[in-house]
């Protein structure tokens, strides 16, 4: 596989959100909920509104060229995850989710949050495996307790950071947020309010 093409002869969006989850009978499914950027644009955009500097890691600009710049990164490109690997499943799961469903793909989608009246069109695709012809329940709840064990029993490099499985700390969030309340940056109300005023 060749490198990523330059992002000026490319397009805006390659980087199609995956998630995939595995059932687990007797406890939380394991969920992983991912954008196939290093980052999701989201984070880019509240780096530029707190004033704060990203990694050149990140994102590139409109040319090309790594960027600590956030505004410089929203009006460029997202880096994929694992580089030309990255880049290669990112437009794998478009093919799936855009071009074989019949919806837009590439840069035919377009952005919400430049024309948030014009309709992505965007597509999806749904893969579910049946697991009963694999194995029982009571199977599948000693594998997946095991699978889990394995984990949680590995000593961190971090002990203040245990070792989870993916959509545990968004289950704990949710079940917190349940309980008490969803909390909401100030700024943000600020925003809704204005949103309101201005619709009146």
């Amino acid at each position: 596989m060749g490198h990523p093409p330059r992002p000026d002869r490319a397009c805006h969006r390659i980087f199609e959100p995956c998630g995939i989850g595995v059932p687990s009978p007797g406890g939380d499914p394991v969920m992983l909920d991912i954008a196939m950027s290093v980052v999701a644009r989201a984070k880019i955009r509240r780096a530029a509104a707190a004033g704060d500097a990203i990694p050149d890691t990140w994102a590139t600009d409109l040319d090309g060229n790594p960027t600590t710049d956030p505004n410089a990164a929203l009006a460029g490109f997202l880096q994929p995850i694992g580089g030309h690997k990255g880049y290669g499943l990112s437009l794998m799961v478009d093919l799936f989710t855009g071009l074989l469903s019949g919806a837009a793909y590439l840069n035919h989608v377009s952005s919400w949050s430049v024309d948030p009246e014009r309709p992505q069109n965007l597509g999806h695709t749904f893969l579910l495996i049946d697991t009963t012809p694999l194995m029982d329940t009571d199977a599948l709840t000693s594998r997946m307790a095991d699978f889990a064990g394995i984990l949680h029993n590995t000593p961190p490099s971090d002990p203040a950071a245990p070792v989870r499985l993916p959509g545990e700390s968004e289950l704990a969030t949710h079940r917190r947020q349940s309980a008490n309340g969803v909390e909401v940056a100030s700024a943000d109300i600020t925003a809704l309010q204005e949103l309101v005023t201005n619709a009146q």
